[in-house]
């Protein structure tokens, strides 16, 4: 036998026994899958008399999400049956979250491009909502392709969903694709999960206290397993030039002192200005605030733990988004912790601005290196591979002798010469609009509303009615 008949037989030997692997692999989580649904309609009797549950099609940390129909539907066709996205809610659920959420669907959904429910089924702890399905694509197979009429749209009907939610004053607290259903072909939307959603306190801006957290085992967030493998390392990823560990925060508040005489005064804190924690800071109880969402999609006053969160957390979601489709990335941003995800926001929106709205909410961020910042409409143009046009060459006359070229102009802060240069420019205003400028077929107006959606203080976001009326959704 030759050489090259024996490598044919070992990679064909390879390929068919991993092709087995995929296949067994495959058959496995199809029995898992049918065990579950079996274990579900055991336990729900009456959800079996009603509906036929299909598949799975979604699950998370708190729920699973199966499509169903009516079985008295059973003889029509597909295309002439009525779906249904049937949401089983895990036993370990706190009882205040599904109530909370069950609420919200009935009070809010139905109308603004909000899920509604159609009817919800208890046996002891099993309980399920049935809501009405919306047919869509994963995010990832659309967020290169839109063009700036269907963005327009796209992000119209995500702030009205928003402006729709918080004037019930609720705060979404997950607003992410995955969580904004888009049928692409009928141009329907819907907004899901209110899984986390938390009431504003009537007449002030502090939020009630969490309810208790669930004793299930936290699940890794699947909101970035429907991009592609190409779009995940094509993703932009900001920590890889910042590292997580040169920022730390420090709470600027005093430590309060116990009325007791014997205790002795705390040291005055020593690490003004430093990237270490004293000792006076090292002893003071954690900062504690909601902290729920999606990591990518958290502001920095979650990152930061600042307790008076408002519905400015889920405009700053909606940033995201936009950046998301302008710069066609996704996920945007990937940071596995909160140091991190501060890193990946002081490398794109600067460590100035971050610095200052910290400081207004009471907190201190210690960088090692300042960082200016980068620029939409230029980091947009890079990623979609149409980087601005180089500055022409003045021509020479004609009986004047050519000049001495010069070394191209380099970047005082990213070292990169003039015309890759990212950074942002701090003379100009981001949030100005100019008319009649477009980058790779955006709107300038598209980078302004990004801009105004991405401001790192909640008090100079814009909200989801003031968005509405920006010039992008007119223009």
């Amino acid at each position: 036998m030759s050489r090259s008949r024996g490598f044919e037989i070992r990679e064909g030997l390879r390929s068919h026994k991993k092709h087995k692997e995929n296949k067994n692999e495959s058959e496995t989580s199809d029995s898992s899958e049918r065990e579950q649904i079996c274990e579900l309609l055991y336990k729900l009797p009456k959800l079996d008399k009603i509906f036929e549950v299909h598949r799975k099609i979604g699950e998370g940390t708190f729920s699973s999400v199966y499509l169903g129909s009516l079985r008295q539907h059973s003889s029509l066709l597909d295309k002439d049956k009525r779906w249904f996205a049937i949401k089983h809610l895990v036993p370990t659920a706190h009882p205040a979250r599904i109530e909370h959420e069950l609420r919200c669907l009935q009070d809010i959904g139905g109308k603004h491009h909000v899920i509604g429910v159609e009817l919800c089924l208890r046996n002891l702890d099993t309980i399920v909502f049935v809501m009405p399905y919306l047919p869509h694509k994963k995010f990832s197979e659309y967020v290169g392709d839109m063009d700036a009429a269907e963005l327009r749209e796209y992000m119209r009907a995500l702030l009205e969903a928003l402006r729709h939610v918080h004037s019930f004053g609720v705060i979404h607290r997950d607003v992410k694709p995955s969580n904004f259903l888009y049928d692409r072909e009928n141009r329907r939307y819907q907004l899901v999960d209110f899984g986390l959603a938390q009431r504003l306190v009537p007449g002030t801006d502090e939020e009630p206290p969490a309810p208790p957290r669930s004793s299930a085992p936290r699940k890794r967030p699947r909101e970035a397993e429907g991009a592609t493998p190409e779009a995940k390392r094509l993703a932009l990823d900001l920590s890889l030039k910042t590292n997580a560990s040169k920022i730390s925060i420090v709470e600027t508040n005093p430590m309060p002192l116990s009325p007791r005489s014997n205790v002795k005064r705390a040291a005055p804190c020593a690490c003004a200005g430093r990237g270490a924690v004293c000792g006076a800071c090292s002893v003071r109880p954690p900062a504690r605030a909601p902290r729920a969402g999606t990591q990518g999609f958290r502001p920095p006053e979650v990152l930061l733990r600042y307790g008076a969160q408002t519905t400015a957390v889920d405009t700053w979601a909606c940033g995201v988004v936009l950046c998301s489709v302008l710069t066609a990335r996704y996920p945007l941003l990937r940071a596995a912790d909160d140091l991190a995800a501060l890193a990946e926001l002081a490398a794109l929106l600067g460590t100035r601005p971050l610095q200052r709205a910290a400081a207004a909410l009471g907190r201190r961020l210690i960088t090692s290196s300042p960082r200016r910042g980068l620029c939409l409409r230029k980091l947009c143009a890079r990623l979609r591979g149409c980087p601005p046009p180089a500055p022409a060459a003045p021509s020479p006359g004609p009986r004047v002798r050519a000049p001495r070229p010069l070394p191209a102009a380099s970047c005082l802060h990213c070292r990169c010469l003039t015309h890759e240069c990212i950074c942002r420019d701090e003379d100009k205003d981001a949030a100005a609009v100019s008319p009649g400028r477009s980058v790779a077929g955006f709107p300038d107006s598209a980078f302004s509303l990004c801009w105004r959606l991405l401001q790192p203080l909640p008090a100079h976001r814009l909200s989801a009615e003031q968005a509405l009326q920006h010039e992008f959704f007119n223009s």
